[in-house]
């Protein structure tokens, strides 16, 4: 039988897979485009597919033109 939140992490774990602080993922939540969760309990929670998709959106490409001189 799954356990209804299996797919979900609590914030010290969470900072501990990102090797961040849990105040660094108290500060991700509150930015515009903040990291997803939920409070049950008292816990904060985060769907590790929102968190994953959050990772995601954040991730940027390269700039090609940068460190390319004379070329």
């Amino acid at each position: 039988m799954a356990k209804l939140l299996e797919d979900y992490i609590d914030r010290p774990t969470l900072a501990a897979e990102l090797g961040v602080n849990w105040r660094t993922i108290h500060r991700y939540e509150n930015q515009p485009d903040g990291l997803p969760s939920l409070l049950i309990g008292g816990r904060r929670m985060y769907k590790l597919d929102s968190v994953r998709a959050w990772l995601e959106r954040r991730e940027r490409k390269p700039n090609p033109t940068r460190g390319r001189r004379g070329a």
